[in-house]
């Protein structure tokens, strides 16, 4: 007599079943999914076409904006430099006046001190006397001392054409002669400037000869 087997056979299918397909294992945690053959599953295609066009222009339209917004920047950067630079040059400018008007009466003061020691030169030349050299070097020392502040002398001197932005006409000679007409006849007190200033601050005192015709 058989003994009893513990499987249980399985019920033959009724005629026209489909046969069940039994399911796949899941694959165990970290590992992929691998495409038949061994290789790599393919990587989605970027999306291209009509769907793509509206994401390139929304970023062709933020880089335009933000490259708009640096050329703002900048523009106004070199307007607040520029009104910085002529903010500075304006002080620059009104310290200098300030300066100018403080040192006025020294320079004009030394200016009747080289004209004195060079009339005296002057004379002395005519003499024959040997004190000429030293009103000479008196004129040389007190436009030695000027010269350390930026001011130069405006160099007028006889018979050199009279120049109204440098010479100030204080008296007036007649002469006969039409060559000397508009001639400075005489250094009365010699004028000085800054050095590259636009004009002179204490002008020359000339006399100025003036043509007449003789009566």
């Amino acid at each position: 007599m058989a003994e009893p087997s513990d499987e249980t056979e399985a019920p033959d299918p009724a005629p026209g079943a489909e046969t069940p397909v039994p399911a796949a294992p899941e694959p165990a945690p970290g590992v992929r999914d691998e495409a038949p053959g061994g290789q790599e599953p393919a990587a989605e295609a970027p999306v291209t076409g009509p769907e793509a066009a509206p994401a390139s222009e929304g970023m062709s339209a933020s880089v335009e904006g933000l490259a708009e917004q640096v050329r703002g920047f900048h523009a106004r950067a070199d307007n607040y430099e520029q009104i910085i630079r002529q903010m500075q040059n304006r002080i620059e400018q009104l310290q200098g006046d300030q300066v100018q008007a403080l040192l006025k009466p020294v320079i004009r003061r030394f200016a009747g001190l080289h004209s004195q020691a060079a009339e005296a030169a002057e004379r002395a030349r005519e003499r024959g006397e040997k004190s000429e050299k030293d009103f000479d070097f008196f004129m040389d020392s007190i436009e030695e001392a000027l010269g350390l502040i930026d001011v130069e002398s405006v160099e007028a001197e006889s018979s050199t054409e009279f120049d109204p932005a440098k010479h100030h006409a204080a008296r007036v000679v007649t002469t006969d002669d039409p060559e000397k007409d508009r001639r400075v006849h005489r250094v009365l007190r010699q004028g000085f400037t800054y050095v590259d200033a636009d004009r002179v601050f204490l002008p020359a005192q000339v006399s100025v000869y003036k043509h007449e015709e003789p009566r």
